[in-house]
């Protein structure tokens, strides 16, 4: 076998391995030697110190409270794969089955949802429907008391924010979807029920598990909503948090989240390449002709016309409300710009702009990983390319609270890894952090992309002498630049906004935007609002200077 069918591949997983699966490796290790503390210790009739093996594991199952938390979690998860698959969906069937006025601008706003970083659209919930929320003071029933429980709470914000992820795959599906495949099962003599049945949910069935699974593991990764909105009950994300002062029991429910969340990774990963499969044979027709959207008839569009500006309420009212919640009078502002403008100081503006800069240069980082991957796998052997791709598929499933702790646990000591240095308190900390979280969100891109780029081209380029540097930087580049852009977008918003991770990691000197916000809104929610509706100005700037950048390279 040549050297350039595995060197390159295993060159890649030296750094992977080093700092994704060894910090998994090592909060394993602790959870398995680390002792617990001395009331858990009593409890359990073990000697302080002489703990068995595997105290902290042997303790966590043992605890009813934190079965408690295992079981929430679980529940959560579930109950929300089921309440935000139905919003997609219903939001999907409204705006990409059939044409009516304004289609194109309602199905544009179904991605509402992802301008509002999780903490910020947690906040948001807090003052619509959370203890005395302005819905049930608006509402002249109950007396102004919350009608759901904060379970249910957190379960309509996890349906708003991770339905957004059935709409896009489900959306997806559906536009590449012949509608002759509807007529033809009609013209046969179907029902309603039986053409949808036939000819629509063979093609949704895949991207709609898929997004079921992303959506379980997100759901079970959640921190900021349990801790928010629902004090009354236990979630794993939540214990991993409140027993930092027992790092054995710590580091168990960390490894309890991660076995959840693994459960759900080989079947998403199984579906996302049957999803990909089916996007090359719907890219490998894209000669033959195609129809235009059934056109509703007139009654069909004044209902989807409502259905639409209904939907619209729903999606806008979490950052309409934290737009009006950062304009609110102050005792020094009148309201409107002056007042935002008071409620922020000069350690929001610092926090803000650390993060920005950790949310950068970790979106930097990602890109560079993803395209060195993605060139380096392109012609690998399976065999040298499996650390790699087992790497990312493990950053794919990881809850941020366990790459805090798992981070912890290799690098708040000195190592070999972090050349002598220990990273606890660190900017490095929280960037090698966001680095791990969004690197899968970098690498899919880059693969595909470098995939649709096929060796003809570059191969053209070399037989007209240019050496593979040349090549890298005026061919293959440049043709993977929109996907990288995008990628780089998606990675530097979802680092700037990350609170979980930031919370088990950050020092005073090294405070992120996300826990700053949470700081002030436990104390004066005003200034919490107005930092909110700054990192959300911040990811629209981004958003719009990456398509400039995109308008101007083609």
């Amino acid at each position: 076998m040549p050297p350039r069918r595995y060197l390159p591949a295993l060159l890649l997983a030296l750094p992977l391995l080093a700092y994704i699966a060894y910090p998994l490796a090592a909060m394993l290790i602790e959870a398995f030697t680390l002792p617990v503390a001395a009331h858990r210790a009593a409890d359990m009739g073990w000697p302080l110190e002489q703990q068995p093996a595997g105290a902290p594991l042997r303790r966590a199952f043992a605890e009813p409270a934190l079965r408690e938390a295992a079981w929430g979690t679980l529940k959560l998860a579930v109950l929300t794969v089921l309440l935000s698959g139905a919003w997609g969906l219903s939001l999907v069937l409204l705006w990409w089955r059939r044409e009516f006025p304004g289609r194109r601008y309602f199905a544009l706003c179904g991605y509402a949802p992802l301008v509002m970083p999780p903490l910020v659209g947690t906040l948001a919930f807090f003052r619509l429907i959370g203890e005395s929320g302005t819905l049930w003071r608006i509402l002249p029933f109950n007396e102004g008391r919350p009608w759901v429980s904060g379970f249910s709470q957190v379960l309509l914000l996890h349906a708003y924010s991770f339905g957004v992820y059935t709409y896009a795959y489900v959306s997806a599906a559906l536009a590449d979807n012949d509608p002759s495949r509807e007529e033809a099962a009609r013209s046969l003599g179907a029902g309603t029920f039986r053409t949808f049945w036939t000819a629509v949910v063979p093609v949704i069935r895949a991207p709609l598990l898929a997004s079921s699974l992303l959506v379980f593991m997100a759901s079970a990764a959640s921190f900021s909503a349990p801790y928010f909105l629902d004090n009354g009950s236990r979630y794993l994300t939540v214990e991993i948090f409140r027993n930092d002062d027992d790092p054995g029991v710590q580091r168990a429910l960390s490894v309890l989240l991660a076995a959840i969340a693994f459960l759900a990774l080989p079947p998403f990963l199984l579906l996302q390449n049957q999803i990909t499969r089916a996007t090359d044979a719907a890219l490998s027709l894209k000669g033959s002709s195609r129809q235009q959207r059934p056109r509703a008839s007139f009654p069909g569009q004044c209902m989807r016309v409502l259905l639409s500006l209904l939907a619209l309420t729903v999606l806008f009212a979490p950052p309409l409300t934290v737009i009006f919640n950062a304009f609110w009078p102050t005792p020094n502002a009148s309201g409107g710009l002056a007042a935002l403008v008071a409620h922020i100081g000069r350690d929001d503006v610092a926090s803000l702009g650390r993060s920005a800069l950790y949310g950068a240069i970790a979106a930097a980082i990602d890109i560079f990983l993803a395209v060195s991957i993605a060139i380096g796998l392109r012609r690998a052997a399976s065999l040298a390319a499996l650390p790699v791709e087992a790497s990312v598929m493990l950053a794919v499933a990881l809850p941020g609270s366990v790459i805090g702790v798992a981070l912890l646990s290799a690098f708040n000591a000195p190592s070999l890894l972090t050349f002598g240095t220990p990273l606890g308190g660190s900017a490095a900390i929280l960037i090698l952090a966001y680095v791990i979280r969004d690197l899968p969100l970098a690498v899919r891109p880059a693969r595909a992309a470098i995939a649709a780029i096929g060796g003809d081209v570059e191969r053209a380029a070399s037989s007209l002498g240019a050496n593979w540097a040349t090549v890298l930087r005026r061919v293959t580049l440049p043709l993977m630049f929109p996907s990288l852009l995008a990628a780089g977008l998606i990675c530097f918003i979802t680092g700037a906004g990350e609170f979980v991770a930031s919370q088990l990691l950050f020092s005073a000197a090294t405070r992120p935007v996300s826990v700053r916000i949470a700081e002030l809104f436990r104390t004066d929610p005003a200034p919490a609002f107005a930092l909110s509706l700054c990192l959300m100005l911040m990811s629209l700037l981004a958003i719009m200077t990456a398509g400039i950048i995109q308008r101007r390279n083609t």
